[in-house]
């Protein structure tokens, strides 16, 4: 299966390798989630809003995570470009370096996400999408069922038949 949208973009990262993440990872997910969140999100959300959001990624809430999901990282060149977790049949918490994003990083790493949880017996994928990423989710082939009014941030409720 190629990640919907791989085949055309020029820009697609070819040297990422995707693997588990590991409590060591922590500090620099961390990093990565909030520069994305700050720099990303910030035309969506209120400053406010971006503050709770990345308080829920500090190293030590990433490691709580790790715990409760399966916790992926996308590596190129030796460093943290992106990363994705799964959870009770859920997509939690895509993120990508921004100085990176637009290169088929993120669409990698659902791509892997999906595979893995397909192969562990999951038929369809759901994630709460943040209003910044929805167009993205939708071009991976995600349908919209909800807004998710929110305190720390309104979302999208979407999901998707994965083979």
């Amino acid at each position: 299966m190629t990640p919907s949208g791989a085949a055309d973009n020029p820009f697609l990262m070819t040297g990422l390798t995707i693997r588990a993440a590991i409590p060591a990872d922590a500090p620099a997910l961390s990093g990565l989630i909030q520069r994305a969140v700050r720099t990303t999100n910030a035309p969506d959300y209120t400053s406010e809003i971006i503050d709770l959001i990345c308080a829920n990624f500090t190293p030590e809430r990433v490691i709580q995570k790790m715990a409760e999901r399966e916790v992926f990282a996308g590596v190129c060149d030796n460093a943290i470009a992106g990363t994705v977790s799964l959870g009770g049949g859920k997509l939690h918490s895509l993120f990508v370096d921004p100085h990176i994003q637009r290169r088929g990083i993120g669409v990698r790493l659902v791509d892997h996400l999906e595979k893995h949880a397909a192969a562990n017996g999951h038929r369809e994928l759901w994630l709460s999408s943040s209003i910044t990423a929805r167009r993205f989710y939708e071009r991976l082939g995600y349908q919209l069922h909800k807004f998710e009014e929110r305190r720390d941030g309104s979302t999208f409720l979407m999901s998707k038949t994965i083979e």
